[in-house]
Order: C-alpha cells, then structure tokens, then sequence
C-alpha cells in the first residue's frame, strides 16, 4: 500500500492540532487529580485491579502474601490464569519509577496521548490533513479511553500497541520489507500476551496484505514477500514464546498464553449467563462460592478436580469447562444464537457495559468524564465516514489506493476483534481498543463535512445522515441498566475498610435508596445504623426483607443479633430459632441460641434444649472446641439446677 503523500500542515492546523492534544491533555490530568482526591480505590485497588497491582509488586519484592481476606491465586505454581503483559508493565513502572499508584496513571495517560498523535500520523498520512485533525479529536476526548487510563488495567498499554501495529502492517506493504514484517509481528505478540484475543488479527492481516499482491497484480508466492511473510510469523511466535515455555516448565502442560479460555467459554455459552457477567450461579455451586474473580481461580480448580475424582492440571481443566461449554451449544443452538445476537448488540450498543466498575455511575459522578465524547458520537462518526469512503468507492471518482487499503484493513481488524469476543461476554472495556480504529474512520466523515461548507445543500445532507446515524446507534437495541446502587455500596465497603465512617454510611445509604430491598446494603449498614444511634432503623429494614424472603439466613441471624444487644432475648431467640431450621448446622447460631436459652430470664430459659444445642455444636466441631465444652458444661449445670429445683 502506498501512502498518499503528506500534505504540509497550514499554520492554522498546527494551532488546531495543538489545541486539540491540548485538551487532552488538560481532561487527563483534570481526572487524574479528580480520581486520586474522589475515588476511594485510587490506592485500594479491587477485583482485576488489585490481581494486576498484587502480581505486580510481587514480582519486585518476591513476597506472593495475598491481600488479608483474598485467596492465594497461586501464580507461581500454575499456567498462567490471566495474560501477564500488562502484570510486568506495571511491574516495570513501580520498578523504575516507585511504588506509588500515582506513576500508573501518569504513564498511561502518556500512552494515551501517544495513541492520540499515532491516529494523527497515521491517518494523516493516509488520508490527509482533515481527516487527522478530525480523528484525533474524538480519540483525544472520548470518555472512556480518558477513564480506563486511570486504571490499573490493560486498555491503554493494549491500544498503543496495536495502533503500532496496525501502522506498521499498514507500512509492510511500501516494498514488503523484512525489517517492517518483523516488527510487525512483534507489536501484534506483545500485544496478544496483552489481551490473547488480538491472535485473530494475524490471520486477517496477512490475508488482507495477500488481497493487496493480488490488487497489484504481483505474485503471492514471490520468495521475498513469503520471507517476509515468514518473518511475520515468527516474530510473532518469538513474543508469545516465553510464556508458553514459562508456562510449560510450571505446569508441565501446553497452555500458549492463559489457562482461562474454557472457563470463559462455559460462562459465555451457559444459559444462565446474560452476556455481561463473568459469572453464572453453576460456577458458584461447583466451587461453594457466591461470587468469583481472578484471585479464586484455584478454588475453582480444586473443586473441578474434586467432581472429577482425580488431580486435573490447568489445560486439562480449561479442557473440561470447554467441552462443557460445547455441550451447552449443541443442546440449545437457538437460544445459544440468540445470546449471541444479543451480545453483539450490546457490544455495539450505546451503554458502556460495566465490568468490574460500574461506568455509568463513575461518569455520571465525574464533572470531567461528563465532557468527554460518547459511544455513539464516536460509532456515528464512524459510521457516517464508513458511508463516504464508501459512496466515493462506487462514484466516478474512486478511493486512492492508500485510502481503500487502509479502509479495509480497519473494517477486518474491527470486525475480527470485535467478533472474537462474542463466544465469551461482553463489556465496554474490551471495545476500548476498537476507539483509534473508529476514530481513522470518524475522521473521514468529519473531512466530508467541512470541506462541504460551501455548499450548503451538500453540508445540510452531511449533517442530517450523521443526525440520523446517531438516532439510530444511540437507541438501547437489547434493555441493559448498570447498577447504580452496587457502585455506592463498593465505595461504601472502602471506605469503612479506610475508617472513614462518615463516607461510609452516606455512600451505603444512598445504595439503601436506589435498592432498598437488598440485603447486602442492610447488612453493611447495620453496624453504622447502630453506632449512631439507630438501631430500630436496621430492625425495620431486616423485617422488610424477611417480608419478602422469609427463608433468609443472614435476615433471621443478624436481626437475633440486633435483640440480643438491645437485650430483647425472647425475639432473638425466635429468630435464631429460625435461621437454625434454614441452616441446622451453623455453629455460631447454635451457640449463641444455646447461650441465650442458659442464661435468659426464667420465661425463655430452656437448659435441656441449650444442651441439646451444644452438644450437636460439640459433634461438629469434633468436641476439641474449648468454647463449644464450656458453652456445653455451663448448659448441662443449669439443665441439672433446673432438675434438682
């Protein structure tokens, strides 16, 4: 592909560019001064986060200690669960530059800025001046590159990569050299050790550079270009190889760059699975646990090889959920089609779907992420330059070249990436890699409309079908709604973790409000109800649930608990009563009920019934708890008192 040559930028352009990087620039460090002072996980990282940030700093200091109250995830001893790419960047920044969680966000937020001047060049020198301003523009201002920059997640490190990459296979093609195919290859390899679904994107580029040969009528089996086509190849096997070989030499398995795929698969193919969630209630009864992360995958492992009979190594594991997932398909192909229609929809539909965070809540709680540009403004630009490429495409005069090459290049990549997802779930943050390449794109139909400005009929049809692109790309095609009360409730949890109470309970309260049936928040605010003087406000809010659920466990114990500190015993009793016939087997309900039925008022005592309690407390536990024996000897003297009395 030859490239169009380089219109020299007027005076004015280079303002214009410089106002735009600018912008950049002043959002980013807006919001990161914003998130370090109003986001209470800046320096508390959770769920994928904080699996980056522990792999990290262990990698540096060699101390593999899991966070208090987290699950050893077991890294050194197993293939590799998730990808390590952007778990050694992170552990090359605090390495050089210190362990603050400041310099992350700092050099993310460079790379994104890089990633903005690549789309410039790239563009620029494709399509021209316009066009560049155009794209860098909206890959400048769109609100969830800006956001996911201030993470401590891949997207940043992941889209520079690939725009790379994308530039130098865009490059490959000025005299198919060796040097260009080989970095090539190496950008798209440390970018699949990134994110492994960028694996799909060889195949397309090389059978996109092979359409190129043929558009030139120049031979595809030519011995230089096979060499350099083979230098592709291996570059990029040499970036993926020594985590294979790491992998192999832990495990003792073939696992080419993560041990997740069949997991993920069973999840995305599952039926109870909505197409957002990495989740689905069959996982959790496998391994005994409500939810799960990164950081559980060994428990998970465990529990399969458990339910196999057998010790299963982590290729073998992924095997077993794959043929799983498999089955799900053959069993339903409908419903298997139809959810995978509705996570295309979802993948290309105007809501960021949440994962980890719930988006919309941090934009709408964020003056700076509010200015930024949207999905649909980026994928109605996108679309409505798509639509002009085209249209010259078929007019009289045709695309250049450079133009229709890159333009192709851009749609295979887009629809190859995004596709490669939909077998698995979707969620914002996968498609945040797809913003450069929309960008190029929306930077086409934005120079359509202004070099239509003098013509006023031209210009007012510009607008109107770029109003009408984003009437449509801006409808809810499938119902999603984030939960707002689950990101007040997560904010909530760290800050009482932060001992900051007073945050806590505004926080906990507001998620109380936006879902005030919920369990989860009552149980959370029930100790911060209390310490201010609100106990009968936790006691109407238990009650309200056991209306709706009278069979909840956590209801019943906790609302005894609340009793037996206000030193009501005979309605604690009741309710421990009834959790211990939801749950017989609950330890701490049958020594406290035991407890309560000792040394109660004369009207509630029971002792026969306090030893019957701990003794089945006693069994349990085997009888070595010194607890439990005193509990146990205390009800059987007041059981022989009441006898002798």
């Amino acid at each position: 592909m030859s490239a169009r040559p380089a219109i020299s930028m007027s005076v004015r352009q280079k303002w214009l560019l410089a106002a735009i990087l600018g912008i950049g620039v002043l959002l980013r460090l807006t919001y990161l001064l914003e998130a370090a002072q109003g986001s209470p996980d800046f320096a508390s990282p959770r769920f994928e986060a904080q699996y980056h940030d522990y792999w990290a700093r262990a990698l540096l200091s060699n101390d593999w200690t899991p966070p208090p109250r987290i699950t050893d995830p077991e890294i050194r001893s197993r293939a590799f669960f998730r990808p390590p790419g952007y778990p050694y960047f992170l552990a090359a920044i605090y390495g050089t530059l210190g362990p603050s969680y400041l310099w992350p966000r700092l050099v993310q937020m460079t790379l994104g800025l890089g990633t903005c001047l690549l789309v410039f060049l790239l563009t620029r020198r494709t399509f021209g001046n316009i066009e560049a301003l155009g794209a860098t523009a909206l890959s400048a201002t769109y609100w969830l590159m800006l956001f996911f920059e201030g993470e401590l997640m891949a997207p940043a490190l992941l889209s520079f990569l690939l725009l790379l990459a994308l530039s130098q296979i865009a490059r490959w093609t000025q005299g198919f050299t060796l040097s260009r195919a080989v970095s090539a290859g190496l950008l798209l390899g440390l970018a699949a050790v990134v994110r492994p679904n960028v694996l799909v994107l060889p195949l397309v580029s090389l059978a996109w550079i092979a359409w190129i040969r043929h558009r030139r009528r120049l031979p595809v089996f030519e011995a230089r270009f096979l060499g350099s086509a083979a230098g592709f190849c291996a570059a990029l096997a040499l970036a993926i190889l020594p985590v294979t070989l790491r992998n192999w030499m832990v495990s003792g398995e073939p696992v080419l760059l993560t041990s997740n795929g069949g997991i993920n698969l069973f999840i995305g193919t599952h039926p109870d699975n909505d197409g957002t969630t990495p989740g689905v209630p069959e996982l959790g009864k496998i391994a005994g646990l409500s939810g799960w992360d990164s950081f559980d995958y060994p428990e998970i492992a465990r529990a399969v090889s458990e339910l196999q009979g057998r010790s299963m190594g982590d290729a073998e594991i992924s095997r077993y959920f794959s043929r799983r997932a498999l089955a799900a398909v053959v069993d339903d192909p409908r419903g298997t089609l139809r959810r995978t229609v509705r996570k295309l929809l979802l993948f290309w539909g105007p809501a960021e779907v949440s994962n980890n965070k719930v988006l919309a809540a941090e934009r709408a709680n964020s003056p700076t992420l509010r200015l930024g540009l949207t999905f649909p403004v980026l994928f109605a630009c996108a679309l409505f330059g798509l639509s002009r490429l085209l249209r010259r495409r078929r007019s009289s005069r045709p695309l250049p070249e450079a133009q229709l090459a890159t333009t192709t290049l851009l749609l295979g990549w887009i629809l190859a990436y995004s596709a490669s997802y939909l077998p698995f779930f979707v969620a914002a943050r996968f498609r945040v890699a797809l913003v450069p390449w929309l960008a190029i794109l929306g930077g086409a139909g934005i120079a359509t409309l202004w070099r239509s400005r003098s013509a006023p009929r031209a210009l007012a049809f510009g607008l109107l079908s770029l109003g009408a692109i984003w009437l449509l790309v801006r409808s809810p095609w499938v119902p999603y709604e984030d939960d707002q009360a689950l990101w007040h409730y997560r904010r909530g949890l760290l800050y009482q973790e932060q001992g900051r109470p007073d945050l806590a309970l505004e926080e906990l309260e507001a998620a109380h409000q936006h879902d005030p049936e919920n369990l989860r928040w009552v149980v959370a605010l029930a100790p911060l109800w209390e310490a201010t003087g609100q106990p009968e406000r936790t006691i109407r809010a238990y009650r309200t649930i056991l209306e709706k659920d009278p069979d909840s466990f956590v209801a019943h114990n906790n609302l005894a608990m609340l009793y037996a500190r206000s030193h009501r015993l005979a309605e604690a009793i009741h309710h421990w009563q009834a959790a211990l016939e939801i749950e017989p087997e609950r330890l701490n309900v049958l020594t406290n009920l035991a407890i309560a039925l000792t040394t109660g008022p004369d009207e509630i005592r029971d002792p026969r019934r306090a030893v019957e309690l701990a003794e089945h407390a006693s069994r349990l536990t085997g009888g070595e708890d010194p607890g439990i024996r005193s509990i146990l000897e205390m009800a059987r003297e007041a059981a022989e008192s009441a006898a002798k009395d």
